[in-house]
């Protein structure tokens, strides 16, 4: 759910001339958050203004605009929140101002968006913290999060391989690549599991030959339920590790699902780095001088 638009009495106050003077640094002429401030500046601020006797002498239909701006304020930026504490504490802020708002004169149809928006932000702080609970149970229990649990088996996975130990680094590096990204603790760790397919299919590769290299393909990709091996952030790294071992129909289907990826976020100028560039020309004079399939 976002955050609702400026409510409307808010611009409009902004915009009368009835603003106090206090707040006029904050906004431009046309209503808007100026440049060198942040909503949470202005949600301190009318909390200070409305505890003061200054306020007695404003407008009530200032004092309610008031109220509402503080409201929109400390629910702005709230939903991108990681702290459920922080989240709880400024989405009860805003239903305080949203109570004072409306005891001034602003009707309930200008709350009712940012009232459903606070309960929203209240939902997400309790599951947020909820899962917060889970994971220190889950830490104190196994010693580390399930992404820490997956980096310490990959790092010692990369130091047997690189001291030449290749059966047990094979080892570890299965066992990664056989978690399920889907139904287990490591359910969002699927990158992780993904360098554990990768490794794999490079040692393949370099050791058995093309056809292992394809065996080991299509492993990873039955074992991810769909077309989705590898994942895009290690499609390039595995290009080039898979370079001149004997399976450009492999880097073929890798550079056209990253291209189709690519487009669906709406990056058509690809590759978009010189080190992709430089490796997708290789990729491509490979592809070229394998010939036509069949």
């Amino acid at each position: 759910m976002d955050l609702p638009p400026v409510p409307a009495p808010v611009t409009a106050m902004i915009t009368s001339g009835k603003l106090p003077r206090e707040f006029t640094a904050f906004f431009t002429p046309a209503g808007e958050l100026n440049d060198a401030t942040y909503w949470s500046d202005v949600a301190s601020a009318v909390e200070a203004y409305l505890a003061t006797g200054a306020v007695d002498a404003v407008d009530e239909t200032v004092r309610g605009a008031l109220a509402l701006a503080g409201a929109y304020a400390c629910l702005d930026s709230l939903e991108d929140g990681t702290d459920p504490d922080q989240m709880s504490e400024d989405s009860d802020r805003a239903m305080e101002l949203l109570r004072q708002a409306e005891a001034h004169g602003i009707d309930e149809d200008e709350t009712a968006e940012l009232w459903e928006y606070a309960d929203h932000i209240q939902s997400l702080a309790a599951e947020l913290s909820d899962e917060q609970a889970k994971l220190e149970a889950y830490v104190a229990e196994h010693g580390a999060t399930p992404r820490g649990r997956l980096d310490a088996k990959l790092g010692q996975a990369h130091e047997l391989y690189s001291a030449g130990d290749r059966a047990p680094a094979l080892a570890l590096f299965r066992e990664v690549a056989e978690i399920s990204p889907w139904d287990s603790e490591f359910s969002g760790c699927l990158d992780r599991i993904d360098i554990g397919w990768c490794r794999l299919l490079h040692d393949a590769a370099q050791v058995e030959g093309p056809e292992a290299a394809r065996a080991i393909w299509r492993e990873a990709r039955a074992h991810y339920r769909a077309a989705k091996f590898p994942v895009t952030m290690h499609a390039w790294p595995l290009v080039e590790m898979l370079l001149g071992q004997g399976v450009p129909d492999l880097i073929e289907v890798i550079i056209h699902e990253w291209l189709e990826a690519a487009k669906e976020n709406g990056r058509w100028e690809v590759p978009v780095s010189e080190e992709e560039q430089r490796v997708f020309e290789l990729a491509l004079a490979e592809i070229e001088a394998a010939g036509p399939k069949g």
